[in-house]
């Protein structure tokens, strides 16, 4: 891939700098790094696209060839032949033969039936708890509360993301929403699976979780620095209208956040010239 020039307008790093124009050359330089990752992350969409569609390509190719060379004519049958089956066994043919019937008083008595062991007592139906009786419940040897294993799941998935194991943490968060769609921490997981995205540069996955905190979960803690996210998302992705817009709801939505946060905001929006 060809390397990406700096803007036009960017003045020679070579000439003689003024301080007045730094902010500037600095802004345009942070704008032309946003498109290059936008422009870097639509190539690995259109990859990623190709490899899909050849995977499919192969494997309609391989179920043609499996088909072979179309149905073949069954062969015509031919009439069935009755044919008389022969009898396993003939009492007849040989009378001495074991299972043959015998004249009765010419067998051995049979030997006198033993008497089976007496019966235990019938057996204990379980009785239900008393309603009550406080729940039970089931702990592992190392006294792990499995009714908590969510947030066992969770926090699992967070000490992987703050160790930096990227790739992990998306699958942890990403199990645990699978298996917990209304669960009291989705909204943190799907936010911190946002952050896994975007610290490894893919803003266009990280975008769209998110926009999910910030609608779906509009309400909770994360939500705040969810559009903040969103928004320089956007930004990366060379959606500087967009980005803007979404700063300007945070505004709306978020009067009272954190001053942190609506500090972040006004710089972004210095930044992207909004």
């Amino acid at each position: 891939m060809a390397q990406l020039a700096p803007p036009a307008d960017v003045p020679d790093a070579n000439a003689p700098a003024d301080e007045s124009e730094l902010p500037v050359r600095i802004d345009r330089l942070e704008a032309a790094l946003r498109q290059a990752n936008g422009e870097i992350e639509q190539l690995q969409n259109n990859q990623r696209r190709l490899e899909d569609a050849l995977k499919k390509f192969q494997a309609d190719v391989d179920f043609r060839l499996g088909q072979g060379g179309g149905p073949v004519a069954a062969a015509p049958t031919a009439a069935p032949k009755s044919v008389k089956k022969a009898d396993a066994f003939d009492p007849a043919a040989d009378p001495n033969a074991p299972g043959a019937p015998k004249a009765l008083g010419t067998t051995p008595p049979s030997l006198p039936l033993t008497p089976s062991a007496p019966a235990g007592p019938p057996m204990a139906l379980n009785k239900p708890p008393p309603a009550d009786a406080p729940p039970t419940v089931i702990t592992a040897n190392n006294g792990i509360d499995f009714s908590d294993a969510p947030r066992q799941q969770y926090n699992d998935s967070l000490d992987a993301y703050r160790a930096g194991q990227y790739e992990k943490a998306e699958a942890g968060f990403k199990a645990f929403l699978a298996a917990n769609p209304a669960h009291r921490l989705t909204a943190d997981a799907t936010f911190f699976l946002g952050e896994s995205y975007l610290q490894r540069s893919r803003p266009r996955d990280a975008a769209e979780q998110y926009l999910k905190v910030s609608t779906d979960y509009s309400k909770s803690a994360r939500a705040p620095m969810a559009m903040l996210r969103l928004g320089q998302s956007l930004a990366m992705l060379g959606n500087a209208e967009q980005a803007c817009g979404t700063f300007a709801e945070f505004t709306k939505r978020y009067p009272a956040a954190e001053a942190t946060l609506r500090k972040s905001v006004a710089r972004e929006q210095e930044r992207d010239h909004c």
